[in-house]
């Protein structure tokens, strides 16, 4: 049982320093776009300085947008409770199947975890609403494949 918390705690860590570079580059990403706002000169060709202008608050409200899904991403992470074991799939739960291992807590991609991958997925995903609530032993099919579950913790 010590085994499985350390591995939550393994794939936790990894998904809030996901979480929290992606923050750090896109808050980055803003300065450096801010930066370039205020340096962007007005020419003899007004156009050009309008069309400078728009591009760059374009990438401004795409970058927002990213801040603020990164920062749902961390504010997610910390209402999950990594310090129990689980008999049903729900958030902070690891899920082993015969299509792959899941971490469930948020969408930070794949992590190996003493030469055993895991794929982190959010509750927000098709395959993780297939799976919610769902226990060891269950047999279901998502995408035309068969998924048993092996075991969650």
């Amino acid at each position: 049982m010590n085994n499985n918390l350390s591995l939550k705690q393994k794939l936790y860590a990894e998904c809030i320093n996901y979480a929290r570079t992606k923050i750090e580059q896109t808050e980055k990403a803003v300065d450096e776009l801010q930066l370039a706002s205020k340096l962007e000169t007005k020419s003899s060709m007004g156009d050009k300085y309008e069309t400078g202008r728009a591009t760059i608050q374009l990438e401004m409200e795409k970058y927002a947008q990213r801040l603020s899904e990164f920062t749902n991403m961390n504010k997610i992470l910390f209402q999950i409770n990594i310090d129990k074991n689980y008999n049903s799939v729900q958030p902070g739960c690891v899920v082993y199947t015969n299509y792959g291992n899941y971490f469930i807590a948020i969408n930070a991609g794949e992590f190996e975890i003493e030469g055993i991958r895991y794929l982190t997925i959010s509750l927000a995903s098709p395959l993780v609403k297939e799976l919610h609530k769902r226990n060891a032993g269950d047999i279901f099919s998502f995408r035309n494949k068969r998924f048993v579950i092996g075991l969650v913790i």
